[in-house]
């Protein structure tokens, strides 16, 4: 029984090994025929990518889009290739391509200014050295077109640079800054740059404010514009010389700054005022006048430089009056102004003219003494003026101390001090002397000097209304505080008190 069972044993595992060999090669040929499936699936997908002609039709498109792509690369970077070339600009016929890089922009491939300072690759003096001379010849001829093209870009308005600072830039000013340049702007339309010419030569350069238009326009402006000659500081003598004759210009402030002839109505070499008169409705707003300036009030002072740029100069209003050399009727600002600024406005925070600055330096006439002559022009077509043979001085002006002590000793708190008594005048004749306090003239009170000459035009223009010729004599009384009937007592100290 044994040797039965081990021979049905191995038979079994004879037939499960034959099994085995059968199905082996059955799994080999599946996936045998999966994967000769596969490739012809990818065969037939292949083969019908080819017969479709939408698919053809993409792969054109993508192989056109590529191609366009590689001509427009091509000739942006012929262009450029180009561009170097005309900037360049190689003169020598031997400079090479490494010449035309090393005098390249640095700033080339920068954004699109066309200002592009030419540079070499390298620094020093040994690089420049080494550079040879068609290298050198580009890159200063680059340099020169560089800077030739940054002044031009300097002369253009909106890049200039070069104009002088104006006051309202000052910090102090601040708070004031967007009212004070609206107000000024509104009165420069009516500030204007005026010059003289004697047989072609310049003679001045200042400026004028417009104070009536219409079918011919007028400018007042002082008449410094027309003077030749000024031997002496002290004006009371007379000795300034004037050209009415001389050519005078007024420059507008359109865009082509057009100049026109303007013609002289009247000048008063007095108070240094002039007239001229614009054949053209220049339509620009007058300036209104204000009332006079008070110590220590703001201003600002208008002018026209030689471009006709706005000179905006601003100070306060002087505490001091004029010196023995100076004529009554100026007040004094804590600015300087130039030459170009004088026979400007001086305008207070309104806009209202309450002077005109009248010499290179810190004098103005007040608008008040403006308007006396405005107004005598207008009615007799002259600016007459009483002479008295004096020059004045203000006790205001001078320091508390002093007032105080002229207070005590004179009984006085306001007037003018006689400082010179001219000879052989009238005033020299009733016996005023030098020292003497002028209180009152005609009834009225005087404090400053350009109270008295406000006195004195309207007398010589009531006269006038009253049809007296100019040149009579006018009587005047005056309320004087003679130094001189003031004697004080004196005592000697060597002589005691009789003790008996």
């Amino acid at each position: 029984m044994a040797p039965t069972g081990r021979h049905e044993e191995a038979e079994e595992a004879s037939r499960s090994q034959s099994v085995a060999r059968r199905r082996l090669p059955a799994a080999t040929h599946e996936e045998a025929d999966v994967a000769s499936s596969s490739r012809s699936l990818v065969g037939r997908r292949r083969r019908r990518r080819r017969r479709s002609p939408s698919i053809l039709a993409r792969v054109a498109q993508s192989e056109d889009e590529h191609r366009g792509k590689r001509k427009r690369s091509r000739d942006a970077k012929r262009r450029s290739k180009k561009r170097k070339k005309d900037n360049v600009e190689v003169e020598a016929p031997s400079a090479s391509a490494a010449t035309e890089q090393a005098c390249s922009s640095d700033a080339s491939s920068a954004d699109s200014s066309p200002v592009r300072r030419p540079s070499i690759q390298g620094r020093g003096i040994k690089m420049w050295e080494t550079l040879d001379s068609a290298t050198r010849d580009v890159y200063e001829k680059l340099d020169t077109k560089y800077h030739e093209k940054i002044d031009r870009h300097s002369k253009l308005v909106t890049l200039d640079r070069q104009l002088p600072r104006s006051c309202l830039v000052n910090q102090n000013l601040l708070p004031v800054r967007d009212s004070a340049t609206k107000m000024i702007f509104q009165a420069a339309k009516a500030v204007l740059g005026v010059s003289s010419y004697v047989d072609g030569k310049l003679l001045n350069r200042s400026s004028g404010f417009l104070i009536e238009w219409g079918e011919a326009s007028t400018i007042l402006t002082s008449a410094l514009l027309i003077r030749s000659k000024s031997p002496s500081i002290d004006e009371w003598l007379g000795k300034d010389e004037y050209v009415p004759n001389a050519k005078v210009f007024v420059h507008l402030l359109d865009k082509e700054e057009t100049t026109l002839v303007a013609h002289l109505l009247y000048y008063d070499k007095h108070y240094n005022v002039a007239l001229f008169r614009v054949d053209m409705n220049l339509g620009a707003q007058n300036l209104c006048f204000g009332s006079e300036a008070m110590c220590g009030q703001e201003i600002f002072v208008l002018g026209r430089d030689a471009g006709l740029n706005l000179k905006i100069d601003h100070g306060s209003v002087q505490y001091k009056g004029p010196s023995i050399y100076n004529r009554h009727h100026y007040m004094f600002f804590s600015c300087v102004i130039a030459q170009c600024g004088v026979g400007g406005p001086v305008i207070d925070f309104d806009g209202a003219v309450v002077g005109m600055a009248n010499v290179q330096g810190n004098r103005f006439i007040p608008s008040c003494i403006i308007l006396k002559c405005l107004d005598m022009w207008k009615k007799f077509q002259c600016i007459p003026r009483l002479h008295m043979g004096m020059k004045f001085s203000a006790i205001k002006f001078l320091d508390p101390a002093h007032v105080e002590k002229i207070s005590r000793k004179c009984n006085v708190n306001a007037g003018l001090i006689v400082e010179e008594v001219c000879g052989g005048s009238v005033a020299e004749e009733v016996g005023v002397r030098t020292g003497d306090i002028i209180e009152c003239l005609n009834g009225e009170c005087i404090a400053t000097t350009i109270e008295l000459e406000n006195m004195l035009m309207s007398i010589c223009e009531n006269y006038l209304d009253r049809r007296e010729g100019i040149g009579c004599t006018v009587d005047v009384t005056a309320i004087i505080v003679c130094l001189q009937e003031i004697v004080p007592k004196v005592f000697d100290d060597d002589v005691g008190p009789d003790t008996g």
